[in-house]
């Protein structure tokens, strides 16, 4: 069974455990699907709006983000395995080395996803916040916070695997991105919570 068709009280069984996974990434993931799902919410109690349009795309966030909950597991156990590979010889200890230098550049780009994924949803939701019922307005507040959430979350995963990079220029360019991303979705969050404050 996925991380992602477990139920609530599995799921948080399981993140309680000793278990790495799930982690904070998978965490990430989850949250910016309750982003989405808040939105759409929103936007389902709208009337005569155009938010409609919008509807299409947060369904498909919400199926990529539990998608996501499950890829980013996936991607710390193929980290694990690399480490847990033999290094008895010289040549079992380079092999060791570059995969583990593969595995750790490609956790890197999971959580680069997620973040992505949830500026996205940031977007919307400034839209949501403006334009939907105004008695929901608190809800898109959440989604907003969520979907930050999301993307700080992320944000510390690309960072942790990032510090582990020997090749020091990937780790800049994704540890530049990421912030970059953050400072963005930041003000987007800050754009929500005053149209929200205003509303209520």
């Amino acid at each position: 069974m996925t991380f992602a068709n477990m139920s609530l009280k599995e799921f948080n069984s399981k993140l309680a455990s000793d278990s790495p996974t799930p982690g904070g990434g998978s965490v990430a993931g989850l949250s910016a699907a309750l982003a989405a799902s808040l939105a759409s919410m929103v936007i389902n109690l709208s009337k005569e709006t155009d938010l409609d349009s919008y509807s299409e795309k947060l369904k498909e966030n919400i199926e990529f983000a539990l998608e996501l909950i499950d890829k980013d597991a996936l991607s710390f156990n193929r980290v694990m395995d690399a480490f847990k590979m033999k290094k008895e010889t010289a040549e079992d200890k380079n092999k060791r080395k570059k995969a583990i230098q593969t595995a750790l550049y490609d956790a890197s780009l999971t959580p680069m996803e997620t973040i992505k994924l949830a500026k996205s949803i940031l977007e919307i939701t400034v839209e949501v916040a403006k334009k939907g019922n105004k008695n929901a307005v608190s809800d898109a507040g959440v989604a907003a916070l969520m979907a930050l959430a999301s993307v700080k979350s992320a944000a510390y995963n690309v960072y942790i695997n990032t510090a582990s990079l020997k090749d020091g220029q990937k780790a800049i360019e994704l540890e530049k991105k990421a912030q970059d991303l953050v400072t963005d979705s930041e003000k987007l969050a800050d754009e929500v919570e005053k149209i929200c404050m205003g509303k209520i």
